[in-house]
């Protein structure tokens, strides 16, 4: 019995080998024939597009003060935040899974477009309902964009990059999080509110045209057509996929509510919007600085996971200082600090699950379903967040986010740990 164990392990690994050698073959006879500038290029085309869609999120931040008196209170200020991530839930695993079949180009720029014409009408929204349907069909159209732009450039990177790849991409993704903030209280407190949507709107249309000229669709590799439940089940039973979901919907759970209510936090303080702004730009910065920093080594780090962990676990204790703060200084340096550490954890999660991805060949649909944690955590922290509030106050909010989050970070990791060790102890066994 035995013997057929290992037999059967034994052509396993063989098989896994091949699948592995032969992705590698093809990801090498790429970078031969366009090279490494080829490549980065792409990823940076990419990195430029999911900049440009993350600013529809930071855009509205500074905002929020004043849509909380016009809608009616601050727990709905969640919501309107929220409603960006909302209709991505149903609408990036659809877009995510059609792309690895028929290509990324065409979703891409047909997202940007939408996105370009739900900009604008940012300027005509003037009540909870508008604004709140603005922002579900904003977030259907980032859909299009976010997930799939990083498909886009994952497919361009040789194997064992995916660190590269994660870092780069992540950090424009926290930039968009940071200059939206900055450069919508800016012109809107000089040029007026509508403004800021406009800049949006032609930022939007500047990126469409130039992945219509730029962005060239890789070379379609073959693939067995699969019903479309079975690649889902093969996708979500995966352990890297369990524990990087969780791992990334918590952080997403962090920033989404960090960034939803710091402002009301700083507002208090006596912050302007300006102000407002640029704390949260220096937040994403930092972030964005220290992510691209880490694309050089991400990929040379054995367990991704645990190294992500650690990062997000020492993120949680800043936040729990908040109630201590004496000045607005100090709030600031907490949040810079949170903002630092979580981001981090970023680059050494995604690069786990690109190779993942990659390896069954479905990246658009990992990516797709990945994307879920970052819906459902801007969806789940700020819309709690606003109830906690209610109950016990802006400040004590933050120390409470700040202490679950510590508790659920360390309890994955100590599970993840277990795992491992027990995978490990089999295989010596065997």
């Amino acid at each position: 019995m035995k013997s057929l164990k290992e037999g059967g392990r034994k052509e396993q690994l063989q098989t896994d080998s091949l699948d592995s050698e032969e992705t590698h073959v093809s990801f090498k006879d790429e970078k031969n024939q366009f090279g490494e500038k080829k490549y980065l290029a792409d990823v940076i085309h990419s990195a430029l597009i999911i900049f440009t869609a993350i600013l529809g999120i930071g855009f509205i931040i500074p905002f929020l003060a004043d849509f909380s008196k016009r809608i009616g209170g601050e727990k709905l200020v969640g919501l309107i935040y929220s409603g960006f991530a909302i209709s991505r839930l149903v609408s990036v695993p659809t877009f995510s899974f059609l792309s690895d079949r028929y290509g990324r180009k065409i979703f891409i720029v047909s997202g940007l477009i939408v996105y370009s014409i739900t900009s604008f009408l940012y300027a005509h929204a003037g009540n909870f309902l508008s604004l709140f349907l603005v922002r579900l069909i904003h977030g259907a159209a980032s859909s299009m964009i976010v997930p799939i732009s990083f498909a886009y450039a994952m497919d361009k990177v040789p194997y064992g990059k995916e660190g590269l790849v994660a870092a780069i991409l992540g950090g424009s993704l926290l930039l968009g999080f940071g200059l939206g903030p900055s450069i919508g209280g800016v012109l809107a407190k000089f040029y007026g509110e509508n403004a800021a949507f406009y800049m949006m709107g032609i930022a939007g249309i500047i990126a469409t045209i130039i992945s219509l000229i730029l962005m060239k669709e890789p070379e379609k590799k073959k693939r067995a057509s699969q019903p479309i439940m079975k690649e889902v089940k093969d996708i979500i039973s995966s352990n890297i996929f369990i524990f990087s979901f969780l791992i990334w919907f918590l952080v997403m759970w962090q920033r989404g509510s960090i960034i939803s209510y710091s402002p009301l936090l700083l507002e208090n303080e006596g912050f302007d919007k300006v102000k407002i702004g640029l704390t949260l730009t220096a937040y994403a910065i930092i972030s964005s600085a220290l992510q691209y920093s880490s694309a050089r080594f991400v990929d040379k780090v054995k367990d991704k996971l645990s190294f992500s962990l650690i990062f997000c676990i020492t993120s949680t204790i800043p936040l729990t200082l908040i109630s201590y703060a004496s000045s607005p200084s100090i709030i600031f340096v907490v949040f810079i600090f949170s903002g630092a550490l979580s981001a981090f954890s970023y680059p050494f999660l995604m690069a786990e699950i690109g190779k993942e991805a990659k390896r069954k060949n479905k990246v658009g649909g990992t990516i797709g379903f990945m994307d879920w944690a970052f819906s459902l955590g801007n969806i789940l922290g700020p819309t709690s967040m606003g109830f906690i509030i209610n109950k016990v106050g802006l400040n004590l909010s933050f120390i409470i986010l700040g202490v679950t989050q510590f508790f659920a970070f360390t309890i994955i990791l100590l599970i993840l740990k277990s795992i491992n060790k027990r995978k490990e102890t089999k295989e010596e066994k065997e």
